[in-house]
């Protein structure tokens, strides 16, 4: 699968309306291995779809994730997960 600008913006903007229960699993599962992609420490993929870890780390791997990648996505690259 393919985070290109629009999925990732749509994504985000789901999640800063109403909270990462607005993302699906698929959603969440195309973002963390765009993450590996990126070169990103695995355990923020892990933590990030993780439903068991708690809320507040989830959404902090999910910051941290969205800002890492959204510069080669904002640049014009898809991402291929």
């Amino acid at each position: 699968m393919t985070l290109t600008r629009t999925a990732l913006e749509g994504l985000a903007r789901r999640v800063a309306e109403s909270g990462l229960v607005a993302a699906t699993p698929a959603d969440l599962n195309v973002l963390a291995e765009t993450a590996q992609v990126v070169g990103l420490n695995p355990v923020l993929a892990e933590v990030l779809v993780d439903p068991s870890e708690p809320l507040v780390a989830r959404e902090r791997a999910f910051s941290v994730i969205t800002c890492a990648v959204s510069g080669p996505v904002r640049s014009g690259v898809a991402l291929a997960a």
